[in-house]
């Protein structure tokens, strides 16, 4: 059962499109970010496909309150944080989620309703462990970064490791510092929930439309958790050539996108 941090504060919540007789989208963003990372290229452009779009900044992230308590947040709260997100609307949503996020989206999915779901990079199934191994022998300089990032908060030291180990090695420095300074820490408390297998949290699961999605330039979330996941939601499976872990902010962004785009007319949309 999710804690109760109760605050008069409400969550950031960021919305673009109109409701429509689709599904709104629903955006679970990642570790170390906040709902910012689907403002920049995510909520536009499906809003300018006729989608509705809602990115919530989790507890303790973004401009949501809870930093003071951040490491007391773990993934039940986050999966409360999407309810309130989604409460109001017209009817079930579809919940797409990146990384971490991809975790508290069939969570959610698990206990309450949606229309489907879109796991972007999620993280594994099974255990994060095969994740930092699959990173210390792809981008080691992430990782650690990552690790003072978690222990102190971001400095200028970091910001070339998170350019090169998120990004593509075209995107451009200034870009990368200005989203590297937006980065934050992560709960310590949802960190350790994800070092224990989530399949098993998950048994009971509804069948509904699910498309995994990742990139085969991800040094974080390998194919094996990718086919993982995609087993075991019988969803379809996309792996995009040149596509880093930071998708949704990547120079590559667009065919992310557009391959998110192209399930949720097939899956959603009246012939």
């Amino acid at each position: 059962m999710a804690e109760d941090f109760a605050t008069d504060a409400p969550l950031e919540i960021i919305t673009a499109g109109a409701p429509s007789r689709r599904p709104s989208l629903v955006f679970v963003h990642g570790a170390f970010c906040g709902a910012w990372v689907w403002a920049e290229h995510f909520l536009p452009f499906f809003a300018e496909l006729g989608w509705h779009g809602v990115a919530v900044s989790l507890s303790g992230h973004g401009e949501s309150p809870g930093r003071k308590q951040l490491d007391r947040f773990g993934i039940s709260d986050y999966v409360a944080d999407v309810a309130v997100a989604a409460a109001g609307l017209d009817r079930p949503p579809v919940v797409i989620g990146h990384s971490m996020g991809g975790v508290v989206a069939q969570h959610f999915a698990r206990k309450h309703q949606a229309s489907g779901l879109a796991l972007l990079a999620p993280a594994s199934l099974t255990s994060l462990a095969g994740s930092f191994a699959h990173m210390s022998l792809r981008r080691p300089d992430l990782l650690r970064a990552l690790g003072r990032v978690q222990s102190r908060g971001v400095t200028a030291e970091d910001y070339e490791a998170i350019r090169r180990g998120l990004f593509s090695a075209d995107f451009p420095v200034d870009l990368a510092m200005r989203y590297s300074r937006q980065f934050q820490r992560e709960s310590v408390r949802a960190n350790l929930e994800l070092m224990v297998p989530q399949w098993p949290l998950l048994m009971g699961r509804p069948r509904l439309p699910v498309l995994v999605m990742g990139g085969a330039d991800d040094c974080f979330i390998p194919y094996v958790d990718l086919l993982t996941s995609s087993t075991f939601w019988n969803a379809e499976l996309r792996v995009l050539e040149g596509v880093p872990h930071a998708l949704m902010l990547d120079t590559s962004w667009r065919a992310s996108a557009e391959t998110v785009a192209d399930w949720l007319r097939r899956s959603f949309d009246q012939a």
